[in-house]
């Protein structure tokens, strides 16, 4: 059970701007203003002007007949800029000059041309600009040498975001005869650029669609990446029928994707009045046609919307065995009702199972504020069967609860009772015993510790126990917002090794067809000879000292094939869990909508990697993962390893770190 509150209700907001390529247009508030009256929220504009190139392009002149490899340039003027400080400049995107070449193979240009770029960004910063586009490397070979002076130059500007300008994918070569195309190498240039910057939290994508769409892994691999602004050019669209312009299906399909990530994408328009003097479009009617796109959305998910806001989103799991939970964690997790009605299900099941005549006793442990109350004496209408129901909770705010529903609901009905569940002692047997312990992981919140805690008072002749069983489940994935913000964390010596619950959305998992491996099971009830053999129980309470819970340890290793080349941050983590008979639940998304479509209750656990794995194309990764047990406390640890394979051969490429959650475990 993982708490977690949407504070950002409703679908995705469109903000729309036009780009204006015209580089001695000075941008007021008034210019603002006409854009405004015309439908966009905002515009662009480059920093400097005509005359600013014009002043560089002298000054590199005068230096090359000097044969000088360095020269100071002095900082920008009047003249020289082209938008001033006002209440308009929220709604500007500023573009650095695209001429600038900081990747040139001549120290000269690109001293210079640092240097005019830093006053550029100086300047943008001094009005308050807060998003400022940098074209590209042009160079591919000096990747990294532009790659160093973005990090130097987010080092020394203030505040605003730097978005590299990319195109989706690269065109083809043709310069020589026989290159093969390399569909990821814009990618890789991104990926150089922000792994020289460290996953700077100020460093993002400005990403151009091009009119003909790579293949589906190439667009599922930008949407992994933190992509700030998306700039459809007027020769993205085509004529529809009626001949105003149009996208196709799959770049309206790309566009809603991108659209759906956090922060929203800014979209920007560009070239539409020369597009229009070609084809005789209204220049205005592309962002009619975008409009027109923006209202006719597909409706948000069920999970879309419940979980608006906390795309990404690095939560800790609970810890519902150390902590008293609060009301508002318990309201948060009953807003599911898929998971209520698929417990209510297995709840008739059971009940339907049993002799018509007999009397039922039925104990819900961890009853929090009753939700499995409720559908227990449902289900128990619905079956026509008679039931002796208990409550049974160690929080004693819930308690109260219990007792007030119990008085004003169930008609007293039910036996509240408080206690740890590990620790109630019945003088009778129960036949079947219904928990909502499982976490994002399966067992991470420890519902098998639990469950072995209580076991002793299930009738031992047929007691039931509903979850019957779960498995925790996993794969390697890519999930760049996600390392970046857990690498933000400087004063937390232990975020790089602490598991955490987060709605994944920017991410991409990287193995073969999407495979997700099974990593273990827990079943309940365990036989008698088990709990007897391994564990040693005080008062219900397991006792760890003696190696007493050595029966829920678990290790598991698992290949991962790679067909495309990426970087790993860390491993997704889903459950799935059978609770009685055909009833089952989960998380993974491969099986989610088979077997209990649209339940929000849990999200995904993950596990970091303190430094990211990078991995060529056609490799395979070794994954290992522990469940370990030790005094009062349960944590997990993993290690990843990556490798080739040549002439039949395995050759170790990398290998991680061991991590381990052990000092944030979960306590008992």
């Amino acid at each position: 059970m993982d708490a977690h509150q949407p504070t950002d209700p409703g679908a995705p907001i469109w903000y729309i701007g036009n780009h204006l390529p015209t580089p001695d247009l000075t941008i007021s508030g008034q210019t603002l203003e006409d854009e405004a009256t015309q439908g966009y929220d905002m515009i662009t504009t480059f920093i400097t002007n005509t005359n600013f190139r014009s002043r560089i392009n002298q000054i590199l002149l005068n230096a090359a007949a000097e044969k000088r490899t360095h020269m100071k340039i002095d900082s920008l003027d009047a003249e020289e800029v082209t938008v001033h400080p006002g209440d308009h400049i929220s709604q500007v995107i500023g573009f650095a000059s695209p001429w600038l070449e900081f990747d040139s193979d001549d120290s000269l240009v690109s001293h210079v041309s640092k240097q005019a770029l830093l006053y550029e960004l100086d300047y943008a910063g001094f009005c308050g600009i807060g998003n400022v586009v940098i074209s590209g490397p042009r160079r591919k070979e000096n990747v990294s040498q532009f790659a160093q002076v973005i990090n130097t130059v987010l080092s020394a500007s203030g505040y605003a975001h730097l978005l590299i300008l990319l195109p989706l994918a690269e065109k083809p070569s043709s310069a020589v005869e026989g290159d093969k195309y390399d569909e990821f190498s814009a990618w890789d240039t991104w990926n150089t650029i922000r792994t020289v910057c460290k996953y700077n939290s100020r460093l993002s994508l400005a990403l151009q669609i091009p009119a003909e769409l790579p293949t589906l892994h190439v667009m599922d691999r930008w949407f992994a990446e933190p992509i700030r602004v998306v700039l459809l050019p007027s020769s993205t669209f085509s004529p529809n029928p009626t001949g105003y312009p149009a996208l196709s299906k799959n770049h309206q399909a790309l566009l809603t994707k991108y659209t759906k990530q956090r922060p929203t994408p800014y979209i920007l328009l560009s070239d539409q009045r020369a597009a229009s003097e070609k084809v005789r479009y209204e220049p205005l009617s592309y962002l009619v046609y975008i409009r027109h796109l923006q209202k006719n959305q597909p409706p948000q998910s069920t999970v879309e919307k419940y979980g608006s806001g906390y795309q990404d989103y690095l939560q800790t799991p609970l810890q519902p065995l150390a902590d008293n939970l609060e009301s508002i964690t318990y309201e948060v997790f009953e807003k599911d009702p898929v998971k209520y009605d698929q417990y209510e299900k297995a709840i008739k099941l059971a009940l339907d199972a049993r002799d018509a005549a007999s009397n039922t006793v039925v104990a819900v442990v961890g009853a929090g504020r009753g939700p499995l109350v409720f559908r227990a004496l449902r289900a128990a209408q619905a079956s026509g069967r008679a039931i002796m129901l208990f409550a049974i909770e160690k929080n004693p705010n819930a308690y109260v609860h219990l007792l007030r529903h119990n008085r004003d609901t169930w008609n007293g009905q039910v036996t509240v009772i408080k206690s740890d569940m590990r620790s109630w002692n019945p003088p009778f047997a129960v036949d079947i015993l219904i928990s909502e312990l499982l976490g994002s992981f399966g067992d991470n919140e420890l519902s098998p510790e639990c469950l072995d805690g209580v076991q002793r008072v299930l009738n031992p002749s047929g007691g039931i126990s509903i979850p019957a069983s779960y498995s925790a489940h996993f794969t390697p994935i890519m999930a760049p917002k996600i390392h970046a913000d857990i690498s933000s964390r400087k004063n937390d010596s232990e975020a790089a090794e602490t598991p955490y619950v987060v709605m994944l959305q920017s991410f991409e998992i990287l193995a073969e067809q999407g495979y997700i491996h099974r990593a273990w099971e827990f079943t309940h009830p365990l036989p008698p000879n088990v709990l007897s053999d391994s564990t040693a129980l005080s008062g219900g309470l397991i006792g760890l000292g003696d190696g007493g819970n050595n029966h829920n340890a678990r290790k598991c290793k698992a290949t991962f094939k790679v067909p495309r080349r990426g970087v790993v941050h860390g491993l997704a983590g889903y459950f799935e869990s059978v609770l009685y008979g055909d009833v089952e639940l989960s998380t993974r998304p491969d099986t989610i909508d088979m077997k209990s479509k649209d339940m929000i209750s849990w999200f995904p656990i993950f596990f970091p990697l303190k430094t990211p794995l990078h991995v060529p194309d056609n490799c395979e990764l070794d994954v290992c993962i522990w469940r370990q047990t030790g005094e009062r406390k349960v944590w997990y640890e993993w290690v990843v390893e990556a490798f080739a394979r040549s002439g039949g051969q395995r050759y170790r490429l990398g290998v991680t770190d061991l991590h381990s959650s052990k000092q944030n475990g979960c306590l008992m």
